[in-house]
């Protein structure tokens, strides 16, 4: 009897073992960070911009424009400004030509193109006067490695008082892109 007693004590206690191991943690957590990173950029894909006059019209009536589709490339996780300078006030002739054209001759324009149109929350604008001081291009919401097109021209209005009576020649300036989140 004795042996009887211990045995359902040994049973009970084992039996007692087992419960208490079937009430064993079934939940946990853990803590979730979504790490957002900045991200801010902007591509000027073509090298040289090709702004020629070649027509008697280009001369006449129409000035010349030359339309980049493409031309840049911007990204911006947040609301952006994309903005344009000329490095320098003038565009210079080759060689030993002293002539020079005002950079402010130089309209550059964010056309309602589509790719233009595709950017979010977009507001295009045109720099009737290119210049030393940077202006705002495109604005917008986001953009995601986008392309974005402008035209550049010089209208004929300013044909007379910039172009005629120029050297015939290739006259450059570099110009500089910015990009920024406000």
């Amino acid at each position: 009897m004795k042996r009887i007693c211990k045995l359902a004590a040994s049973v009970a206690l084992i039996c007692g073992c087992t419960v208490t191991a079937t009430h064993a943690q079934t939940t946990g957590t853990t803590e979730l960070n979504v790490v957002i990173n900045p991200l801010l950029s902007i591509t000027v894909n073509d090298a040289e911009v090709p702004l020629a006059f070649t027509t008697l019209a280009d001369y006449q009536t129409d000035g010349a424009s030359a339309e980049m589709t493409g031309h840049l490339t911007i990204t911006s996780i947040l609301p952006y400004t994309v903005s344009l300078a000329a490095n320098t006030a003038t565009l210079s002739g080759t060689g030993t030509n002293t002539d020079e054209i005002n950079a402010s001759a130089v309209t550059v324009t964010a056309p309602a193109s589509t790719n233009n149109s595709a950017l979010p929350g977009n507001d295009l604008k045109t720099i009737s006067a290119l210049s030393m001081t940077a202006q705002d291009l495109i604005t917008g919401s986001y953009a995601l490695a986008a392309p974005a097109d402008v035209t550049y021209s010089i209208p004929q209005s300013k044909v007379v008082a910039e172009i005629l009576g120029k050297t015939p020649d290739t006259y450059t300036a570099v110009l500089t892109y910015s990009i920024t989140n406000p």
